[in-house]
């Protein structure tokens, strides 16, 4: 269940979603859920599939944002900020079903008394969007280290922490995290390889072990 609906039984989210306007759209392999640049209409919750999220420079150049899966919400940090247009495209790698969620009908007029599902789901969204904020001030202090093998260490770090062991698997391919690094492919690959041969981990395509690192310190 999403985190967006904590507290709310089955039956008062149904009753929440009608209210608000919710629905459930299918998105096949490749289509494009949200463009860069799209003016913001809704918030999404992904109930099945596989979502990814990325940027592009003036370039043309890709950096990876993040992957969703369910049942992650997105297009949360943004919506209800001074910005009309989103900033990052968001593409479905799988078939996936989501629910979308218009904006203009979540936070009610000033006056307007709601219903207690409603109430419960606005403090859903503030925490969950406080939530995904910290996840993105953790990557931006990430992309600030100045070296692929500072980045990818801190990243590593970061992802031990978070699972409690020093062995651990990450969400991404080897391309995927070089694009959510924002190094070079080829560069990353030869990093990992030198950091393996130095003793500093060992791998198996997304499955990574940090050795003589303390999940403590």
């Amino acid at each position: 269940m999403s985190k967006l609906f904590h507290g709310i039984t089955p039956a008062e989210g149904r009753a929440l979603m009608e209210r608000l306007g919710g629905y459930t759209r299918f998105f096949r392999k490749g289509e494009t859920l949200i463009q860069e640049g799209q003016v913001k209409r809704n918030i999404g919750v992904l109930l099945d599939g596989l979502l990814e999220m990325f940027e592009t420079d003036a370039d043309g150049r890709r950096s990876m944002v993040g992957f969703v899966r369910p049942p992650d919400s997105f297009a949360l940090v943004f919506a209800f900020a001074e910005v009309q247009r989103h900033p990052a495209t968001v593409v479905a790698r799988a078939d996936s079903s989501v629910l979308l969620i218009p904006l203009d009908r979540i936070l009610p007029p000033s006056g307007v008394d709601i219903m207690p599902a409603h109430r419960q789901f606005i403090k859903n969204l503030l925490a969950v969007t406080c939530e995904t904020s910290w996840k993105l001030r953790s990557r931006a202090f990430i992309l600030s280290r100045r070296s692929t093998a500072d980045r990818l260490m801190t990243y590593l770090r970061e992802r031990m922490h978070a699972e409690g062991s020093p062995e651990f698997d990450i969400p991404y391919d080897r391309q995927g995290l070089a694009d959510f690094l924002c190094v070079d492919r080829s560069a990353l690959s030869s990093v990992i390889g030198r950091l393996a041969k130095k003793g500093l981990l060992s791998y198996h395509k997304n499955h990574f072990v940090l050795k003589g690192y303390s999940v403590l310190a």
